[in-house]
């Protein structure tokens, strides 16, 4: 209640409406093919900072909160119906997939933000141990980051399986057959991982967009894939049911949103970590079994993933940015007191009750746009969209970058591979250039 009056005093009114703007902002760009939350921030703080009287810092940081919860609650929608647009999205797209084609879209997606609600509410819980805990937890892990990443690293390859079902007398046979999707797989993480170092050494982005230099990145490895495999494979969703209600009870809740929150949390606080890669390590940790653990567990995690790293930021004295959203609003951030603290915890949780409310109509929506609408159609316009959208912003050589990054995106795709294998793009010159090797490995590829 303490927070809720702070929050409704008339002297921070005008960020509760700034919090509702961005949340209904949010939804707009859920549907924008390829196009990250980050993405749309970083070019409109570009236009704010030339207009400095434009909005207070304050009030700019409060739309930022609102977009990026609504933006982590929202956008599991057009990802369900039209296919995930990054890493975090196709961790969850397998079981969404399963229970879309059953015609329980919806009811993934509600469970989804039932999942998204909680990690909110538990974030809320957990903001005043962060100021007790944070501090030492960042002195004790940081000269370990490098190692901490090298094992996250190390799982993420090893807890592949191989995917071969063709028996042989030959052991030979069989052996190439399991190796033939465990080697398009590290072939996968070794060559985004070489990508990665090219682009974050020499990028070809024009100066004015320097900070937009990995979209095309991402949007080769994972949007246009998708596209394409969409188009290729021509098919249609079934007619979707609306449940009036769910198989819930508390103890599934609590077990969901607790795995999710333990994924989230470990992916917000460890750099270059995403949602998915801490959704797969949380899964595994906790045992998983059940699909509506898994899909409500996808929900909490992302959300933490998103909203967290951007809560960490605000501890005031702590100094510690992760996420792309921290980095972004670093020039307009200047002191950070309990003041801002405190905002923060209220107006997050104001935009997830917002956008929790819209969740349903907006899925109906989607539903009926499917339903109109061949998916054939909607990934063509989507692709037809995305490309001259990354030309616009990024010129020739991003849409050099988003080429052969789309040529390396399509190995998992067409081998049935993981996709996570692709965020080698980032893990692998954060991990060496933590390590101490990342100058060795440069001058190796001749780029320095």
């Amino acid at each position: 209640m303490a927070i809720l009056e702070y929050l409704l005093h008339p002297e921070h009114l005008d960020l509760v409406y700034f919090s509702a703007i961005g949340v209904l902002f949010s939804a707009l760009i859920s549907f924008l093919p390829a196009l990250h939350i980050y993405n749309v921030i970083g070019i409109f703080l570009l236009v704010v900072l030339k207009f400095e009287a434009t909005m207070a810092p304050m009030q700019l940081i409060s739309l930022c909160i609102g977009m990026i919860v609504g933006y982590s609650i929202l956008n599991t929608v057009p990802a369900t119906y039209f296919g995930p647009g990054d890493e975090s999205m196709s961790y969850y797209i397998l079981p969404s997939a399963a229970w879309l084609a059953k015609g329980r879209g919806y009811e993934s997606i509600i469970l989804t933000g039932v999942g998204a609600v909680g990690g909110i509410i538990l974030l809320a819980i957990m903001a005043p141990a962060f100021l007790l805990f944070m501090p030492g937890l960042k002195t004790i892990t940081s000269p370990h980051m490098f190692w901490i990443l090298g094992a996250v690293i190390s799982y993420m390859l090893l807890s592949e399986w191989p995917k071969g079902i063709s028996q042989s007398e030959s052991c030979w046979a069989n052996f190439l057959e399991g190796w033939k999707f465990l080697g398009v797989g590290l072939a996968t993480f070794i060559l985004s991982g070489i990508l990665g170092f090219i682009v974050m050494a020499k990028t070809m982005v024009p100066v004015d967009f320097a900070f937009q230099s990995i979209t095309p990145v991402f949007v080769g490895l994972f949007a246009i894939p998708w596209l394409i495999t969409n188009i290729i494979n021509i098919g249609s969703i079934p007619k979707q049911h609306e449940a009036q209600s769910m198989e819930l009870d508390w103890g599934l809740v609590c077990r969901g949103t607790f795995g999710g929150f333990l994924g989230g949390f470990f992916a917000a606080y460890v750099p270059i970590v995403t949602a998915g890669v801490g959704g797969l390590m949380a899964g595994h940790a906790t045992a998983q079994r059940d699909g509506r653990l898994f899909v409500m567990s996808y929900g909490t995690c992302k959300t933490v993933y998103y909203v967290g790293s951007f809560l960490l930021f605000f501890i005031p004295g702590l100094s510690l940015t992760r996420g792309g959203l921290a980095w972004i609003v670093t020039p307009v951030v200047s002191v950070l007191t309990m003041k801002e603290y405190a905002l923060f915890v209220g107006l997050m949780l104001f935009s997830a009750g917002m956008a929790f409310l819209l969740l349903m109509p907006f899925t109906r929506m989607c539903i009926k746009i499917v339903e109109k609408i061949e998916y054939y159609w909607v990934s063509v316009i989507a692709l037809l969209l995305v490309i001259p959208g990354v030309y616009s912003f990024t010129g020739w050589g991003g849409m050099a970058i988003m080429t052969v990054s789309t040529g390396i995106g399509l190995l998992p795709v067409m081998f049935q591979a993981r996709r996570m294998n692709l965020m080698g793009v980032l893990l692998v010159p954060v991990c060496l250039s933590m390590a101490g090797y990342g100058n060795e490995v440069l001058r190796l590829l001749g780029l320095i």
